[in-house]
């Protein structure tokens, strides 16, 4: 069994054990809240056997849970936040809060939900409860105001583990990955698309989605050489300096060679002399 509990604990818990818990600031709601923005009649909680369903009732700034924007008969779980204008209210389970956790090995849960990649409610995360129809109207359990979304777009419904959209003939249809369908089993990683709205699905904790293998490229192995070993060089010759001949020693070479060029010095002066000799005697001759 479940209670309602204010987060701010203004008032005390309420056993959600009526058939109609109503919630609004008129004083003949069984839940009053007198707070701005909350209207007389704001919404309701139905009980329908174990299961209890949150209806907003036409308010102006709308009725959120788990900071979506909800319809009507919205399945509640323990542990929602519901979020009234500012209020915001806990569903909650007293047994499970005050028993000892049992150790148990962990299980895979059964949630689903599907998350919003364009549009109006880009980035949140919307949990999938049940049956969940999605339009532009504001009697949908996720109203999406968006004029390419009909008043009554699609449902999304969760049974038996198996997840199931079915297009409720919209105008602009809806296509899971792209392709249009009427009825869809989906499956995790799917997208969804109202239109130019589009939604991913994430599946149950642990469920995996398939890939295709033959998309993976296999890295390349990069083999590098190993470096080839030089040869050891010789080592190179030592080249010693020639010693520079003393000053004493380069005169004793100079000497003989002056002595051997004198006789010729002397021949050539001898020659000349006879010449400039023979020419002065042909002068006096003419």
């Amino acid at each position: 069994m479940l209670k309602l509990q204010f987060k701010d604990q203004r008032l005390p818990a309420v056993w959600l054990v009526e058939s109609i818990t109503t919630l609004g600031s008129d004083p003949k709601n069984l839940i009053v809240i007198k707070e701005d923005g909350i209207e007389p009649h704001h919404a309701e909680i139905r009980k329908d056997g174990d299961a209890l369903y949150l209806s907003d009732l036409g308010s102006f700034k709308g009725t959120f849970v788990n900071g979506t924007k909800v319809g009507k008969h919205f399945q509640l779980r323990s542990g929602d936040v519901i979020k009234l204008a500012n209020v915001e209210l806990l569903i909650v389970e007293p047994k499970a809060v005050a028993e000892k956790p049992k150790s148990v090995a962990p299980s895979v849960r059964s949630d689903w939900s599907i998350m919003a990649l364009s549009g109006p409610l880009k980035g949140k995360s919307i949990m999938i409860h049940g049956s969940m129809v999605f339009g532009r109207s504001s009697s949908c359990d996720i109203a999406i105001s968006d004029a390419h979304m009909s008043r009554r777009h699609a449902e999304i419904n969760l049974k038996g583990g198996v997840l199931r959209i079915v297009d409720l003939q919209s105008s602009n249809g809806t296509c899971v990955n792209g392709q249009k369908v009427g009825e869809q089993v989906l499956k995790p990683g799917d997208k969804i698309s109202f239109d130019h709205l589009t939604f991913l699905v994430a599946g149950p904790v642990g469920a995996a989605v398939a890939q295709d293998d033959e998309d993976d490229d296999d890295e390349a192995t990069v083999f590098r050489a190993a470096p080839i070993p030089r040869a050891p060089q010789a080592p190179k010759p030592t080249v010693r300096p020639i010693p520079k001949a003393s000053p004493a020693a380069e005169a004793s070479v100079s000497a003989p060679q002056a002595k051997s060029k004198a006789p010729i010095i002397i021949g050539a002066l001898v020659v000349l002399i006879a010449v400039v000799a023979g020419a002065a005697f042909m002068m006096l001759q003419k």
